[in-house]
């Protein structure tokens, strides 16, 4: 493999430490090491780095890569393009960040159709190109604008000829990187995030065209094939005033993740089509079903019809048996009708509270610098569930200044022209463009923000002090279906299981605390492990009775344990598999049971997300979470290791060097031929192979083998020089 060749030193010196430790940790990287590995077997390579500065170095190695990577690739498309220039080129490869070099690449990049490409076709970019160099030949404009007057062309007289000439000027003008660069840090600078709600869809309206230009039907912003109304800056106030954008009012009522075709945060800006109606509430529509619903209601028989008035109906025309509106028996209504009636009213009711979740949102603002990251994430749920709308209010006026001082030279013979080029540029290309970048940017941070919150939760998590040696008694609390029990041996295997009732009349509860003290007593438990669900405190309570009173002559305690997950374990293909003979009620109190025993080996086979420690897990990309997880859960399964002989497949794949398909196999080879005797049998697995083995061994520990130093840390590699120290010291 091809590896892009970075400069280390300003790696070493971004991270403040020894360039040659640096270099050192990328050979091993490079050389297919792991993070764990390196960190517990290579200390004297790195000079005694620690995990996090290696995983660091890791980091930082991987996006300066992907740099030069990006680097390369733009050169070749501009190279391509008969366009590259040695100043150019020279710009690209000094360009330190991602997005000083997407700058660089934007007026390159390949176009889709908009409004600058159509007047290129129309053979107007010579005169845009004589406009802004001032040339002579473009001195008597109004002539030169008659001369391209085509009709076939769809340039009908000079207007449209120079509004054509002004879409690729102002194209120009908001690819250009330097302004971009100023822009961006009035941007930071002045810029508000601002927040409203969503009251009812606006009615569109036709778009004025750029200034001093005629309406077009289509306007670009500064994305390649993207378009959005334009926006235009006021005369004299300096502010960008929007037009109403096409919004769909109905609200969504999930409030927690939920998933909906809004815009999403990072483009602010919608580009979808108006639609030709405006969509009804979502609550006016629960109210419209449930009137419907009661109009299939049949209506109860009425001895006397009441009389129509000559108003309402016509002297000869049928009378009703019974008043529609009337609310009829509870009888009458068929089950059918009663359930959906209760559907729609349980959708209204979580329409209302859906409605308020965002309510600290409708009328909000604040500096883009000091939006801390769970508002970000908060703001960008409430936009998606189209509940509030979101732009960002910024110095329209001092973008105004700065681009015509960087673009429009003084004594301009077509000065006029060009600040109205660039007042176009900036409400219909720059703003909407950099808005976009810029919630992108709060959305990433945020991200990064929420994960490195989940990182630092889940790793304490994880390494909780496990309680072996101890019988089990695992209570899954609950209300109508009772409690569920199960009795766990010192090594997590069920004993025994049942039910108990934590609320009712006062005999079914003394029924209750009876069957729990001779459930305990007949397992032997030691210590009670409580799931933190619905009924948690009531179950609790009882327990805490039955262990002052019924089992007051037994050394018993109890614990309360996070149940997060539990519930996904019990129904998921590896609850199924691992506890085939129980139902998903009682396979969930295994899992609690089990958290108590051993944390760490009970909650690999969870996905982490599903865990409930994080800051809007559910709102941040699954990848990038799942990657950050997954290393945080290797690094806690590699810094306490495996027994090899007990470990789950879901516990054996994050150790190092293995996968879950390693992992399965020497999982099934344990169970065909019995315990590992030695860590040398390890390699008679099918698939593990001599870098596998290096790279786990250490981490696989068999307890009471033919080697006592497969217990221990030490790596096969060094048992050698571990048995010469032995010799020495006469053990």
């Amino acid at each position: 493999m091809n590896l892009i060749r970075i400069d280390l030193g300003h790696v070493a010196r971004d991270l403040d430490l020894p360039t040659p430790s640096v270099e050192r940790t990328v050979e091993l990287l490079d050389e297919g090491n792991t993070v764990p590995f390196i960190t517990r077997y290579r200390r004297d390579h790195t000079g005694g780095l620690d995990e996090e500065q290696i995983r660091s170095i890791q980091f930082v190695v991987t996006k300066l890569r992907q740099l030069a990577e990006r680097k390369q690739t733009i050169l070749k498309s501009i190279e391509s393009q008969g366009k590259l220039t040695p100043e150019l080129a020279n710009q690209i490869q000094n360009a330190t960040t991602p997005k000083r070099l997407e700058d660089l690449y934007f007026p390159f990049k390949p176009k889709k159709q908009t409004l600058a490409t159509k007047a290129r076709e129309q053979g107007l970019e010579p005169l845009a190109v004589e406009i802004l160099d001032a040339h002579p030949a473009a001195a008597d404009l109004e002539a030169r604008l008659t001369a391209l007057i085509d009709p076939e062309k769809e340039l009908a007289n000079s207007t449209d000829v120079l509004q054509g000439v002004g879409y690729l000027i102002a194209e120009r003008f908001g690819e250009n990187a330097e302004l971009r660069g100023r822009l961006r840090r009035i941007f930071h600078r002045s810029g508000r995030l601002v927040c409203t709600k969503v009251e009812a869809p606006p009615v569109t309206q036709e778009s004025e065209g750029g200034v001093g230009f005629q309406p077009a039907q289509k306007q670009e912003t500064g994305d390649r094939g993207q378009e959005t109304p334009t926006r235009s800056v006021s005369e004299g106030s300096g502010e960008a005033q929007g037009l109403p954008q096409a919004e769909i009012s109905e609200l969504k009522s999930e409030t927690a993740g939920a998933e909906s075709p809004a815009v999403a945060a990072n483009d602010p800006t919608p580009t979808d089509s108006v639609p030709s109606e405006p969509v009804p509430s979502e609550s006016a529509s629960s109210e419209s079903q449930i009137s419907n619903l009661k109009s299939q209601i049949p209506s109860p028989p009425s001895p006397e019809p009441p009389a129509l008035s000559p108003e309402s109906a016509p002297a000869d025309s049928p009378v009703p048996a019974g008043r529609l509106f009337d609310k009829p028996p509870e009888g009458a209504k068929s089950p059918d009708v009663q359930q959906a009636l209760k559907k729609a009213k349980k959708k209204k009711k979580k329409k209302i509270i859906g409605e308020h979740a965002f309510k600290d949102y409708y009328n909000f603002q604040e500096p883009l610098h000091k939006v801390p990251p769970h508002r970000v994430l908060a703001i960008n749920r409430g936009e998606r569930a189209r509940a509030i709308r979101v732009k960002i209010d910024a110095d329209v006026e001092a973008m105004q200044r700065e681009a015509e001082h960087l673009l429009v030279p003084e004594g301009h013979p077509h000065a006029e022209f060009l600040k109205q080029c660039v007042r176009d540029a900036l409400t219909r290309l720059l703003i909407p463009s950099l808005e976009r970048e810029i919630r992108r940017e709060q959305t990433d941070k945020a991200e990064e923000h929420a994960v490195e919150v989940f990182i630092r939760n889940l790793r304490k998590l994880l390494l909780q002090q496990p309680t072996r040696g101890n019988r089990v008694l695992a209570i899954d609390p609950g209300f109508k279906s009772g409690c569920k029990m199960v009795a766990l041996d010192e090594f997590g295997n069920v004993l025994g299981h049942g039910v108990v009732y934590v609320i009712g009349k006062e005999d079914r509860r003394a029924e209750a605390r009876e069957r729990l003290a001779n459930f305990a007593k007949q397992h032997k438990a030691q210590i009670v492990a409580i799931g933190n669900g619905t009924g948690c405190r009531e179950t609790e309570q009882l327990v805490a009775d039955v262990l002052a009173e019924e089992l007051k002559d037994r050394d018993m305690a109890y614990a309360v344990v996070n149940e997060a997950g539990a519930s996904i374990y019990s129904t998921s293909p590896l609850g199924r598999e691992e506890l085939p003979t129980y139902d998903a009620l009682q396979r969930g109190a295994i899992s609690i049971g089990r958290r108590l025993l051993d944390p760490l080996s009970e909650m690999v086979k969870i996905n982490p997300a599903n865990l409930g420690v994080g800051l809007y897990q559910h709102d941040v990309k699954a990848k990038h979470l799942q990657e950050s997880l997954d290393s945080v859960v290797e690094s806690c399964v590699n810094f306490v290791g495996v027994d090899v002989n007990s470990a789950s497949p879901a516990l054996l794949r994050y150790v190092s060097g293995m996968n879950a398909l390693t992992a399965r196999r020497v999982y099934e080879y344990r169970r065909e031929h019995g315990p590992f005797k030695n860590r040398d049998e390890l390699k008679k697995v099918t698939g593990f192979g001599d870098q596998t083995f290096v790279q786990s061994a250490g981490f696989l520990k068999i307890i009471g083998g033919e080697n006592p130093l497969d217990a221990t840390w030490i790596h096969p590699e060094s048992y050698e020089i571990a048995q010469r120290v032995l010799a020495k010291l006469g053990c």
